[in-house]
């Protein structure tokens, strides 16, 4: 007697030969000659499948990329052929990619070179530049899957681009591939049953993170310049951090955010947003300028009309320094990253206290009960519409009540009644300082790790979600790698709770070794050029190179 194959296997089944039939064959690598390593991110441009011409393209950050497509000393099909071919091969190391659109992308960088012949001009300050894409994104003629195999091709196209598709694209940007997310956006690694798992390149042995972790993997393989995800939970600052990239977490309303496709449609308890990661940060403000200097606030209803300014930093700054929030303690790489910035910092002469994360344990239950507040219908009623099996992370969906509007109420009540009490808190801290000022920001873990070995993060993201609630204004910035001989396990677990057991009951110098060592940076509400200024500022105090 056979047994029928589940519904799901065959969707999947058809879903992966339809992405896989859309690379160029001649770029990619055979099996055999693809590296035994752990640390792929230097293996590219050393393998010879390369040309000097394609190397020195996707080495160039977004700037000399666009500066040199203004001199037609590089053009946009050329740049954009060079990155197509790098992202090819980051995926058959990784496993980052969705969806591969190549042809399109040939033809949107033909239309633009011709565009620049014929006015002598740029279509916009990101003419020919490719950018890649998180999954839920939705790009005009492509699907968005968000790892759902129902939606493998329920639809197959979607029929518009996301709004922040539509003002690059204005802007001159070229699309070509979008990245790889977990299931319905919904955990901390980038795995589901379409696509498999995104692992890190920085150490195979560890997750890319998620659920923008596909996108951080190309970005740190130099597979993409720049690359836009997004963030409900802590999903662009957690594989960004395990990635040792840049990136930005901003404030809602900031950049456009209609449109895209989401694993809880409909949503407002908090709200997700979009940022860009990027291995540069000249880029990442370049970006900024550019999107927020198309005044998206005229297409985007919720957008908020606030143009880019200028901002200039006190010579002495106040920052507030979380080692540890109680819950679960950070791995020695990430303290050591921790101690790494408060001695620059002191160094240079700025004034660093403590943060004491009072709320935050609350605030991060607050959030769960949000991301659960329908009882998990939707996300459930998609899986099983294809007989999907839930992932045991995501478990709560089959089995979450759902939230009576009353409580519901109750509870975002209680979120804004935090929110002014961290703000006081923040406010008070002038108390603190010598100069009687209060700090300019919050440095803190992203997460407990330097990127977890592949499987197991276990539940917590009460170190990014507490600020998805505050809606404040987050940066990524890398510090240094983890070092099996300068992060030996620590003797005995603080106990500060069974996952912090768990945790540190994981961690393995040897396993974790060479993986990323980067930092949360929070600033206020809106204060987005803040931060990025602040993060120029760890740059230069750091000098992390990638």
């Amino acid at each position: 007697m056979t047994t029928k194959a589940p519904k799901y296997e065959a969707i999947v089944a058809k879903k992966v030969a339809q992405r896989d039939s859309k690379f160029v064959k001649e770029w990619l690598i055979p099996k055999e000659s693809l590296p035994d390593l752990t640390d792929v991110t230097g293996w590219i441009p050393k393998s010879g499948f390369l040309t000097e011409e394609e190397l020195e393209i996707t080495e160039a950050n977004v700037l000399e990329i666009s500066k040199n497509i203004q001199s037609k000393k590089w053009r946009a099909l050329q740049v954009t052929k060079a990155f197509c071919h790098r992202a090819s091969i980051a995926n058959q190391l990784v496993n980052c990619l969705t969806e591969v659109f190549f042809d399109e992308a040939f033809k949107q960088a033909e239309e633009l070179d011709k565009y620049q012949d014929e006015t002598g001009s740029l279509k916009g300050p990101l003419h020919g530049l490719p950018i890649s894409l998180k999954d839920n994104l939705n790009v005009k003629g492509q699907a968005s899957s968000i790892g759902i195999v129902q939606f493998c091709f329920e639809p197959e196209q979607m029929e518009e681009d996301s709004l922040i598709v539509e003002v690059l694209r204005g802007l001159g940007a070229v699309f070509y591939v979008k990245t790889n997310i977990p299931a319905a956006m919904m955990m901390p690694e980038s795995v589901n049953h379409i696509f498999g798992h995104t692992v890190n390149p920085l150490n195979r042995n560890l997750s890319a993170g998620g659920s923008s972790g596909g996108e951080a993997a190309l970005l740190a393989l130099k597979g993409s310049p720049l690359g836009v995800g997004t963030d409900i939970g802590g999903s662009i600052r957690m594989p960004s951090s395990f990635q040792n990239l840049y990136a930005l977490r901003p404030s809602f309303g900031r950049f456009p955010n209609y449109g895209g496709r989401s694993g809880l449609p409909g949503l407002e308890s908090v709200n997700s947003v979009n940022g860009p990661m990027t291995t540069d940060l000249e880029s990442l403000e370049y970006y900024c300028k550019s999107v927020i200097g198309d005044e998206p606030w005229n297409r985007d209803a919720k957008a908020i009309e606030l143009p880019w300014k200028s901002v200039t930093l006190p010579e002495k700054m106040n920052f507030a320094v979380l080692m540890d929030d109680g819950v679960v303690r950070p791995t020695p790489p990430i303290r050591r990253g921790l101690q790494i910035t408060i001695d620059a910092l002191r160094k240079a002469g700025h004034e660093v206290i403590e943060w004491d994360p009072a709320e935050h344990f609350r605030l991060s239950e607050i959030i769960t009960s949000f991301f659960l507040s329908d009882g998990g219908a939707y996300i459930r009623d998609a899986f099983e519409a294809t007989e999907e099996p839930f992932f045991p992370f995501m478990n709560a969906h089959k089995v979450a009540p759902e939230v009576k509007v009353k409580d519901l109420w109750k509870l975002q009540s209680e979120r804004s009644a935090l929110l002014k009490k961290y703000l006081e808190r923040w406010n008070a801290t002038a108390a603190q300082t010598s100069n009687g000022k209060p700090i300019d920001a919050i440095i803190m873990p992203a997460t407990p790790f330097a990127g977890n070995p592949t499987g197991k993060f276990q539940d917590y993201i009460g170190y990014t979600s507490p600020f998805n609630v505050l809606d404040y204004s987050v940066g990524i910035f890398p510090v240094t790698r983890a070092d099996k001989d300068l992060d030996p396990r620590d003797e005995a677990s603080t106990g500060h709770s069974a996952t912090d057991d768990k945790v540190w009951e994981d961690y393995n110098p040897e396993e974790t070794h060479g993986g990323a060592v980067a930092l949360q940076l929070i600033g206020r509400r809106l204060q987005e050029e803040k931060v990025v200024e602040m993060l120029k500022l760890f740059k230069k105090l750091i000098k992390y190179e990638h």
